[in-house]
Protein backbone atom coordinates (compact mmCIF):
# COMPACT_ATOMS: atom_id res chain seq x y z
CA UNK A 1 0.00 0.00 0.00
CA UNK A 2 3.18 2.39 0.72
CA UNK A 3 4.72 1.60 -2.37
CA UNK A 4 1.97 2.10 -4.59
CA UNK A 5 0.83 5.67 -2.87
CA UNK A 6 4.93 6.74 -3.52
CA UNK A 7 4.82 5.53 -6.88
CA UNK A 8 1.71 8.09 -7.53
CA UNK A 9 3.84 10.76 -5.81
CA UNK A 10 6.65 9.96 -8.10
CA UNK A 11 4.08 9.99 -11.14
CA UNK A 12 2.25 13.25 -10.39
CA UNK A 13 6.02 14.83 -9.87
CA UNK A 14 7.15 14.51 -13.04
CA UNK A 15 3.93 15.29 -14.64
CA UNK A 16 3.79 18.19 -12.99
CA UNK A 17 5.40 21.59 -15.16
CA UNK A 18 8.41 22.96 -14.36
CA UNK A 19 8.29 25.92 -12.13
CA UNK A 20 8.64 29.54 -14.42
CA UNK A 21 10.89 32.12 -14.27
CA UNK A 22 9.93 35.42 -14.08
CA UNK A 23 11.19 37.53 -17.14
CA UNK A 24 10.72 40.76 -19.02
CA UNK A 25 10.30 41.81 -22.41
CA UNK A 26 13.38 44.32 -23.90
CA UNK A 27 11.90 47.88 -25.07
CA UNK A 28 14.50 48.69 -26.99
CA UNK A 29 13.93 48.56 -30.51
CA UNK A 30 14.91 50.45 -33.86
CA UNK A 31 13.06 51.87 -36.43
CA UNK A 32 13.92 52.47 -39.95
CA UNK A 33 13.92 55.67 -41.38
CA UNK A 34 12.37 55.76 -45.14
CA UNK A 35 12.57 57.85 -47.62
CA UNK A 36 8.75 58.26 -48.43
CA UNK A 37 5.60 58.25 -46.21
CA UNK A 38 4.86 54.57 -46.48
CA UNK A 39 6.42 50.99 -46.13
CA UNK A 40 7.11 50.85 -49.74
CA UNK A 41 10.00 53.24 -49.82
CA UNK A 42 13.25 52.62 -49.21
CA UNK A 43 15.08 52.89 -46.54
CA UNK A 44 17.67 55.72 -46.22
CA UNK A 45 18.36 54.88 -42.29
CA UNK A 46 18.81 50.82 -40.82
CA UNK A 47 16.80 52.01 -37.55
CA UNK A 48 16.83 54.80 -35.10
CA UNK A 49 17.12 53.62 -31.94
CA UNK A 50 14.22 53.57 -28.99
CA UNK A 51 14.67 57.23 -26.96
CA UNK A 52 16.97 58.69 -29.85
CA UNK A 53 15.98 62.68 -29.91
CA UNK A 54 15.12 64.04 -33.59
CA UNK A 55 14.04 66.54 -35.36
CA UNK A 56 10.03 66.64 -35.82
CA UNK A 57 9.14 67.69 -39.62
CA UNK A 58 5.85 67.53 -39.76
CA UNK A 59 3.19 64.51 -39.92
CA UNK A 60 1.85 63.06 -43.45
CA UNK A 61 -0.82 60.34 -42.34
CA UNK A 62 0.55 57.52 -40.23
CA UNK A 63 3.88 58.91 -40.61
CA UNK A 64 5.81 61.32 -39.00
CA UNK A 65 8.52 63.77 -40.83
CA UNK A 66 11.92 63.60 -39.13
CA UNK A 67 14.98 64.97 -39.66
CA UNK A 68 18.31 63.22 -37.91
CA UNK A 69 21.85 64.08 -38.50
CA UNK A 70 21.48 65.93 -41.48
CA UNK A 71 19.39 62.88 -42.90
CA UNK A 72 15.47 63.41 -43.43
CA UNK A 73 12.91 60.45 -43.58
CA UNK A 74 9.61 58.91 -42.43
CA UNK A 75 9.05 56.79 -39.55
CA UNK A 76 5.52 55.79 -38.03
CA UNK A 77 4.31 58.12 -35.99
CA UNK A 78 3.57 55.28 -33.38
CA UNK A 79 7.51 55.41 -32.64
CA UNK A 80 7.20 59.34 -31.73
CA UNK A 81 6.90 61.09 -28.53
CA UNK A 82 6.83 64.49 -27.61
CA UNK A 83 8.08 63.18 -24.20
CA UNK A 84 11.67 61.41 -23.74
CA UNK A 85 11.23 57.75 -23.02
CA UNK A 86 10.66 56.00 -19.35
CA UNK A 87 14.34 54.71 -19.65
CA UNK A 88 15.36 58.25 -20.86
CA UNK A 89 13.53 60.15 -17.98
CA UNK A 90 14.41 57.08 -15.57
CA UNK A 91 18.62 58.14 -16.20
CA UNK A 92 17.46 61.89 -15.86
CA UNK A 93 16.30 61.13 -12.72
CA UNK A 94 18.52 58.71 -11.72
CA UNK A 95 21.55 61.68 -12.89
CA UNK A 96 19.51 64.32 -10.85
CA UNK A 97 19.63 62.12 -7.84
CA UNK A 98 23.15 61.20 -8.15
CA UNK A 99 23.77 65.31 -8.61
CA UNK A 100 21.49 65.90 -5.87
CA UNK A 101 23.13 62.71 -3.73
CA UNK A 102 26.56 64.73 -4.40
CA UNK A 103 25.31 68.16 -3.09
CA UNK A 104 23.64 66.60 -0.30
CA UNK A 105 27.10 65.31 0.04
CA UNK A 106 28.73 68.64 -0.30
CA UNK A 107 26.49 70.42 1.98
CA UNK A 108 26.63 67.53 4.55
CA UNK A 109 30.26 68.02 5.04
CA UNK A 110 30.21 72.19 4.75
CA UNK A 111 27.35 71.74 7.64
CA UNK A 112 30.51 69.43 9.42
CA UNK A 113 32.83 71.91 8.96
CA UNK A 114 30.61 74.52 9.87
CA UNK A 115 29.90 72.60 12.92
CA UNK A 116 33.78 72.33 13.87
CA UNK A 117 34.53 75.87 13.32
CA UNK A 118 31.57 76.87 15.48
CA UNK A 119 32.63 74.39 18.09
CA UNK A 120 36.52 75.90 17.34
CA UNK A 121 34.89 79.49 17.64
CA UNK A 122 33.02 77.60 21.26
CA UNK A 123 36.57 76.80 22.24
CA UNK A 124 37.57 80.31 21.66
CA UNK A 125 35.06 82.08 22.75
CA UNK A 126 35.29 79.88 26.08
CA UNK A 127 38.86 80.86 26.19
CA UNK A 128 38.11 84.88 25.58
CA UNK A 129 35.32 84.43 28.43
CA UNK A 130 38.18 83.34 30.89
CA UNK A 131 40.91 85.65 29.53
CA UNK A 132 38.08 88.60 30.20
CA UNK A 133 37.03 87.62 33.76
CA UNK A 134 40.86 87.79 34.53
CA UNK A 135 41.48 90.69 32.91
CA UNK A 136 38.60 92.12 34.84
CA UNK A 137 39.81 91.10 38.39
CA UNK A 138 43.21 92.59 37.09
CA UNK A 139 41.43 95.81 36.25
CA UNK A 140 39.45 95.95 39.53
CA UNK A 141 42.33 95.77 41.25
CA UNK A 142 44.66 98.38 39.05
CA UNK A 143 41.34 100.76 40.40
CA UNK A 144 41.77 99.97 43.60
CA UNK A 145 45.47 100.48 43.33
CA UNK A 146 45.38 103.78 41.31
CA UNK A 147 42.53 105.27 43.67
CA UNK A 148 44.87 105.23 46.37
CA UNK A 149 47.08 108.03 44.64
CA UNK A 150 43.93 109.57 43.40
CA UNK A 151 42.41 109.90 47.34
CA UNK A 152 46.18 110.99 48.33
CA UNK A 153 45.97 113.79 45.63
CA UNK A 154 42.52 114.87 46.47
CA UNK A 155 43.68 115.27 50.27
CA UNK A 156 46.77 117.14 49.16
CA UNK A 157 44.95 119.02 47.15
CA UNK A 158 42.44 119.66 50.27
CA UNK A 159 45.59 120.35 52.95
CA UNK A 160 46.91 122.79 50.34
CA UNK A 161 44.11 124.68 50.09
CA UNK A 162 43.29 124.48 53.64
CA UNK A 163 47.11 125.75 53.89
CA UNK A 164 46.54 128.71 51.61
CA UNK A 165 43.55 129.74 54.08
CA UNK A 166 45.25 129.55 56.95
CA UNK A 167 48.24 131.64 55.01
CA UNK A 168 45.94 133.99 54.01
CA UNK A 169 44.45 134.50 57.69
CA UNK A 170 48.02 134.71 59.18
CA UNK A 171 48.90 137.45 56.81
CA UNK A 172 45.72 139.31 57.88
CA UNK A 173 46.94 138.59 61.52
CA UNK A 174 50.38 139.70 60.54
CA UNK A 175 48.51 143.16 59.52
CA UNK A 176 45.80 143.73 62.39
CA UNK A 177 49.00 143.07 64.70
CA UNK A 178 50.93 145.73 62.87
CA UNK A 179 48.18 148.16 62.77
CA UNK A 180 47.45 147.73 66.43
CA UNK A 181 51.13 147.80 67.47
CA UNK A 182 51.95 150.98 65.22
CA UNK A 183 48.22 152.33 67.30
CA UNK A 184 49.66 151.07 70.65
CA UNK A 185 52.98 153.31 70.13
CA UNK A 186 51.29 156.23 68.93
CA UNK A 187 49.02 155.77 72.02
CA UNK A 188 52.31 155.66 74.01
CA UNK A 189 54.08 158.50 72.33
CA UNK A 190 50.67 160.41 72.75
CA UNK A 191 50.71 159.54 76.49
CA UNK A 192 54.01 160.28 77.19
CA UNK A 193 53.82 163.81 75.62
CA UNK A 194 50.89 164.06 77.84
CA UNK A 195 52.63 163.22 80.79
CA UNK A 196 55.23 165.76 79.71
CA UNK A 197 52.64 168.46 79.13
CA UNK A 198 51.24 167.88 82.26
CA UNK A 199 54.34 167.66 84.24
CA UNK A 200 55.35 171.28 82.34
CA UNK A 201 51.98 172.60 83.67
CA UNK A 202 52.46 171.51 86.96
CA UNK A 203 56.13 173.18 87.35
CA UNK A 204 54.73 176.36 85.94
CA UNK A 205 51.87 176.04 88.65
CA UNK A 206 54.10 175.21 91.77
CA UNK A 207 56.49 178.39 90.34
CA UNK A 208 53.56 180.33 90.32
CA UNK A 209 52.31 179.24 93.34
CA UNK A 210 56.27 179.70 94.93
CA UNK A 211 56.18 183.40 93.54
CA UNK A 212 53.05 184.27 95.43
CA UNK A 213 54.67 182.63 98.65
CA UNK A 214 57.41 184.84 98.84
CA UNK A 215 55.75 188.55 97.67
CA UNK A 216 53.46 187.49 101.12
CA UNK A 217 56.14 187.49 103.17
CA UNK A 218 57.86 190.29 101.90
CA UNK A 219 54.98 192.69 102.80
Amino acid sequence: MLVRWFCLFLLAAVSAPALAATAWVDDEIYVPVRSGAGSGYRIVHRGLKSGTQVEFLGEEGDWAHIRYQGTEGYIGKQYISRSPTAGIRLQRISQQNEQLESKVGELQEQLDQAQRERNSLRGENEELQGSLSSRSQELDKLRDVAADPIRLDQANRRLNEELSMLRSDLDQLKAENTMLRSDNTSRKWITGVGILLLGAIAGLLLKSKSGRRRSTWAN
